[in-house]
């Protein structure tokens, strides 16, 4: 098992503790947490972190605080701030059965993305965690364009093949793991991926 995966799995309540006490925001506290966790998984494909949990504690503060700054120089911060109090007025938040089959769906992400071979798995988690170009991982690992293409294409068929396998539909992943993503769903739809180009 990954070490960012087991300390993340140890520590989990008290990262999110943490991040209470570092934003005024608890609405966000698991999606902070999601994402510290997504960017520690993917900086330890790159390296060997010596130190797992206290990393994790450093990239959740991290994490927080580049949403502070973002916001700060955003207009659109203030209209978040209002959507996240409607949120916390919502009597539709999730239950507690919902909030643990999103944390199954994470762990069983991880463990498919894990099971990933070295180089595909990097060129997966810089494009679908880090959100970075293809040429951009091209130039990050050495290869061409098109073999990052390939490894992105093979990481998404063979962890939508994983999660098939546990019982999950493609589609309620995405959803589930979209808030670490701000950007866009880590994994696409399985009938999407066998046409996707990326």
């Amino acid at each position: 098992m990954s070490a960012i995966l087991k300390a993340y799995l140890e520590s989990e309540k008290e990262i999110k503790r943490y991040l209470r006490r570092l934003t005024s925001n608890s609405s966000s506290v698991d999606d902070y947490a999601q994402e510290a966790f997504l960017k520690s998984f993917a900086a330890e494909t790159r390296s060997t972190i010596k130190e797992p949990r206290a990393f994790l504690f450093k990239v959740a503060r991290n994490v927080v605080f580049g949403e502070a700054r973002h916001k700060k120089t955003s207009v659109s911060g203030y209209i978040q701030d209002a959507e996240d109090l409607d949120q916390m007025l919502d009597d539709n938040q999730p239950s507690p059965e919902v909030w643990l089959d999103g944390r199954r769906k994470l762990l069983l992400f991880s463990t498919a993305v894990a099971n990933l071979p070295e180089q595909c798995r990097k060129a997966f988690l810089l494009r679908r965690v880090d959100g970075l170009q293809y040429g951009q991982i091209a130039d990050r690992m050495g290869i061409s364009v098109s073999m990052v293409e390939k490894h992105v294409q093979r990481g998404l068929i063979k962890c939508n093949a994983y999660l098939r396998e546990q019982g999950y539909d493609m589609s309620e992943l995405s959803a589930a793991t979209k808030g670490a993503a701000k950007s866009k769903p880590l994994l696409k739809p399985a009938e999407q991926v066998e046409n996707s180009d990326e």
